[in-house]
């Protein structure tokens, strides 16, 4: 459910775990992962996200269990997710130059390119597993007019939701009771509609008066839940929230805005992850919703420090939210002014983890999957 992705641009070679290109044959064994210190005591955290090589001139496309990292290849891992033991990935590769790639998923490392992959607009948000179908949401142009369609690939084969002619985005995707949602916006009006399409039927969720965003989508037996976000046409700030079965709640804010990207349900308890902003011309402070209580994870920071958190999963108790963190550099003489490091980091129960040291870094950590 990844909302940016930083630019990628050249790099040098390496691949540390087996990587391929293989679109005939999904049935691959199960990968030897790496050891890390339990996050969660009787549990695995699996994290996606990418980060900056030595180079400094490329991205790597990654995973980390408990922290200890795993090498796709030069691109980003947008979202993951773990299913009898396989290990799923959406995101986008690159060569070497950084210039040539396509969207694409990986089963324990194994790469399966998507249907159309290969055009400059395509983007992957999201992946889900259901009895061993991959579904993977996105965007796209038909490269006719200037908009974009949202879509979705089942086992690699596209399904638009739309078409060129007006602006749509699908932000996540999720499979119940054989049912495929995806969640998303389109233009209607002049205006983005926060949406969810079911089997293809798209269904608005707020009027024409407001903007919004439906991102993360999590199910209950029969009922559906999706994060958000919804501003009123006529003002300048805007609410997260979220819907139940189509119904807005709104979730409290400190300051000027919040936004609510990922969701995560556990018994009777509903989890969000996100940001809110102090005012206009303040960084965002990462937070999340337990309950419709807010918790802001960074509140005592400085002002000059910024997190964002995209996704969040529970188990045991245990709350691990992921995104990243980064300081602004405020010294003109500092090296990294112009390049303030950006961090893949996790919280767990509120305390931040970097998943990446190094000065330099410029990375986010984009999913989470407790296994």
């Amino acid at each position: 459910m990844k909302k940016y992705l930083f630019l990628m641009i050249p790099l040098i070679a390496f691949i540390s775990w087996h990587c391929e290109d293989n679109a005939a044959d999904q049935n691959d064994s199960q990968p030897s992962l790496p050891t890390g210190t339990p996050i969660i005591e009787g549990k695995r955290v699996y994290i996606s996200g990418f980060y900056q090589d030595s180079s400094l001139t490329q991205m790597v496309a990654c995973f980390w269990v408990d922290g200890a990292r795993v090498d796709l290849e030069y691109g980003a891992a947008e979202a993951i997710t773990v299913n009898n033991g396989d290990v799923y990935i959406a995101g986008q590769w690159f060569d070497s130059t950084g210039w040539n790639g396509e969207a694409c998923y990986w089963i324990n490392g194994v790469r399966y390119d998507l249907e159309g992959g290969g055009d400059p607009s395509t983007e992957v948000t999201d992946i889900a597993v259901d009895n061993g179908d991959v579904y993977v949401s996105g965007v796209m142009s038909d490269g006719s007019t200037f908009g974009t369609n949202a879509c979705y690939w089942k086992n690699g084969v596209r399904t638009d939701l739309t078409n060129s002619n007006v602006d749509a985005m699908a932000n996540s995707i999720g499979i119940n009771n054989g049912d495929v949602y995806v969640t998303g916006w389109r233009i209607q009006n002049h205006a983005s509609i926060a949406c969810y399409w079911k089997n293809g039927n798209i269904n608005t969720l707020h009027s024409t008066s407001y903007f919004g965003d439906a991102y993360d989508i999590a199910f209950k037996g029969n009922d559906f839940y999706i994060a958000g976000e919804i501003d009123a046409q006529s003002t300048d700030n805007w609410n997260a929230c979220y819907w139940r079965n189509g119904n807005k709640v709104n979730l409290p804010r400190t300051g000027y805005g919040a936004t609510a990207f990922g969701i995560f349900l556990d018994g009777n308890d509903v989890y969000l992850a996100g940001y809110t902003t102090g005012s206009l011309f303040t960084f965002d402070i990462g937070c999340k919703w337990t309950n419709g209580n807010l918790h802001e994870l960074s509140s005592n920071v400085a002002e000059d420090q910024q997190t964002w958190l995209y996704d969040i999963a529970v188990a045991n108790n245990v709350k691990i939210t992921v995104g990243f963190y980064y300081t602004v550099i405020t010294d003109y003489n500092d090296p990294l002014y112009y390049d303030s490091p950006i961090f893949p980091c996790y919280y767990r129960n509120g305390q931040r983890v970097n998943l990446e040291e190094a000065e330099w870094q410029l990375g986010e950590a984009t999913g989470v999957f407790i296994e």
